[in-house]
């Protein structure tokens, strides 16, 4: 049989590189093409970037592409789908569902290639009596703040038919149902993913409305052998909807995934946002026409889910420190990273520090707190922890992959944290501050220059008691994270 050139767009995001993944494992040359706005690495396709039959395009579908070699199938799944990643640039979703939809319908027809349009449910709007059948024209309201997604995929939808009518260029639409993996990120911020990672963090689980909207989740490896299908199936270009039609309301998903994490976190009400109310497909023409129907149930989903997250950690997971002095030398600001790490037991604190005296040892472990110490072990070492710190920290970051870095005290270890900055770490820095602190005019200069860099700030009110710093840390990681990621906290 002779092998296909396969790419496949968005190939970096959860589902695209599931395919990347399969059609290797067939024998086949994958392609795969992503501009990383959404999952900021290639951590999902990492595996396959030595494989002699993959290629890595870091490109922007809504821009040309031009491909030399000859391409047999297109998969276009390039378009964030978080309603907090397509929100933050609504043009630029809605561009991805037009120019990038043409651009990538232009190559196709140059390579006489097969391609498939990844849709979406949000093309039918709000589901009226019964579930979506592809015969349903849909209601969008064009001026939501979800239409940009909405209604580009429709146009994207017009334009692949179109285009089949004009050129005959061999198309494929599928739309696509609430679909999650164990590749999800934890930070993608559709449910069950958010659900799973804010109980793994211990924070509250955030419903909007009061929990009776419901949806029916598909595991991703379904998804994958219904778009394998559906691409492979002659004389048949869809449209057709892939997805589970076992519905659960998203109160009842919250309290399955309290229980299958074992948290302890409560579900907090807020005001509801527009989204539809249910999505449930009517499968029966993926079931007839490619004798396709999910085999995962949602508990697989779940356990997949849950068992990645946790193998991976979540983003606070392992926290830097720098701190002038540590244990045995202890303070205030000291005591009370040590109660925080006590009550964060599923927390990692890498505490990089001065000698500061004879006799201690380098690195030292206790309980989930490790110190890595610097210096010669005299006083004069807080002079040296700005420089010899940040390059131990760039050590440990470069392996660790820290998230977020933490200074007890605004003076050397803030400036440690700031030169770690200029080294190229990525980690967001959070400096605590303390009233027992006593500057010379240096340190004060220092601490001014580092407050104003840092992230986040915490004032002594801000840490006074344990409890309260513990619930707000949790809360500001979350906020940090989704700053670094480029989405927002909650829809518009």
């Amino acid at each position: 049989m002779t092998k296909k050139t396969i790419l496949i767009t968005g190939g970096a995001g959860a589902i695209g590189s599931l395919m990347c993944k399969r059609y290797l494992e067939e024998g086949e040359r994958v392609i795969c093409v992503d501009n990383l706005m959404k999952t900021r690495d290639t951590q999902n396709i990492e595996a396959f970037m030595r494989h002699p039959n993959f290629t890595f395009i870091k490109h922007d579908i809504i821009e040309p592409l031009a491909i030399s070699e000859k391409i047999d199938w297109i998969f276009n799944l390039a378009c964030p789908v978080s309603v907090i990643s397509l929100q933050v640039d609504p043009i630029h979703t809605m561009k991805t569902s037009i120019h990038g939809v043409i651009n990538m319908l232009e190559l196709a027809r140059k390579h006489g290639a097969r391609i498939l349009q990844g849709s979406t449910a949000d093309i039918y709007g709000e589901m009226q009596d019964h579930p979506f059948r592809e015969s349903d024209w849909g209601s969008v309201n064009s001026l939501s703040a979800r239409a940009c997604y909405e209604n580009g995929k429709r146009a994207a939808e017009t334009l692949f038919i179109d285009h089949r009518r004009l050129y005959g260029t061999d198309i494929r639409i599928a739309r696509i149902f609430n679909t999650a993996g164990p590749r999800t990120q934890m930070t993608d911020g559709r449910v069950p993913s958010v659900f799973i990672y804010n109980a793994l963090a211990g924070r509250d689980l955030v419903i909007y409305g009061d929990g009776s909207a419901t949806r029916c989740f598909l595991h991703a490896d379904d998804q994958i052998e219904g778009l394998d299908r559906l691409m492979r199936k002659e004389n048949f270009i869809g449209p057709v909807n892939i997805g589970s039609d076992m519905e659960i309301s998203i109160l009842d998903l919250a309290k399955k995934v309290i229980e299958k994490t074992g948290a302890k976190s409560n579900i907090v009400f807020e005001k509801s946002d527009d989204a539809p109310l249910f999505r449930r497909p009517d499968t029966t023409l993926a079931r007839s026409e490619l004798g396709w129907q999910p085999t995962k149930s949602l508990d697989d989903l779940l356990d997949d889910m849950i068992a990645a997250y946790r193998a991976v950690g979540v983003p606070e997971s392992r926290v830097l420190v720098f701190a002038t002095t540590y244990y045995p030398d202890v303070g205030l600001a000291e005591e009370r990273l040590a109660r925080l790490a006590e009550m964060m037991p599923e927390t990692e604190f890498h505490v990089v520090t001065t000698k500061f005296r004879r006799g201690l040892k380098r690195t030292e472990r206790m309980d989930n707190v490790t110190i890595y110490r610097v210096g010669m072990g005299i006083s004069f070492d807080k002079y040296l922890l700005p420089l010899l710190g940040a390059l131990k920290a760039r050590s440990l970051d470069r392996k660790l992959r820290f998230r977020f870095m933490w200074s007890l005290m605004a003076s050397y270890g803030a400036l440690a944290g700031l030169v770690l900055k200029l080294l190229g770490s990525r980690a967001s820095f959070i400096v605590a501050l303390h009233e027992s602190e006593r500057y010379s005019w240096l340190q004060r200069r220092v601490a001014q220059y580092a407050t104003r860099r840092a992230d986040m700030l915490y004032a002594d009110d801000d840490t006074r008691e344990a409890d309260e710093l513990l619930k707000q840390v949790r809360m500001h990681y979350q906020e940090l994270t989704m700053m670094q990621e480029g989405k927002l906290m909650r829809p518009v």
